[in-house]
């Protein structure tokens, strides 16, 4: 086998491998969506998580049905924010500012502010992308 034939198969390969992921994360982010919703506070908002120091503090509290829970906001394992990154969500979540909590009905611990980010969608279009490039070439060169 070539090296040239070798490259476009394994780029197609990765390319669904990225797709497939790309999916899973939009699955996910829809289900999030669609879970219910409590009224929320923030406790704690400051720079610097314990997991990653680039990364914001973001502490809330919410209830469902009588009980109180905190959680601490996740980021999206693999996020390398700027610095900018972290102070526009110090601004968006001040301690104090009311909040929607999307929570698991099955399991009300686990929640989020955020059901989906904005570019959850760009995963799945960068695998597509190199699926169909893949194809191209593999079309092209026989």
């Amino acid at each position: 086998m070539n090296a040239y034939l070798f490259i476009i198969i394994a780029t197609l390969l990765f390319g669904l491998g990225i797709s497939l992921w790309g999916w899973r994360i939009r699955q996910q982010s829809q289900r999030r969506s669609q879970w219910p919703q409590a009224a929320g506070r923030i406790e704690e908002s400051a720079p610097g998580a314990e997991q990653n120091d680039l990364l914001p503090h973001i502490l809330y509290a919410y209830q469902v049905d009588g009980r109180d829970y905190r959680q601490v906001f996740q980021f999206p394992s693999g996020t390398h924010p700027l610095p900018e990154f972290t102070q526009s969500y110090l601004d968006k979540y001040p301690v104090g500012a009311p909040v929607r909590v999307y929570y698991d009905p099955q399991a009300p611990q686990h929640s989020t502010l955020e059901p989906s980010t904005q570019g959850d969608w760009l995963i799945l279009l960068l695998g597509m992308l190199m699926v169909l490039g893949s194809v191209v070439a593999l079309v092209v060169s026989l």
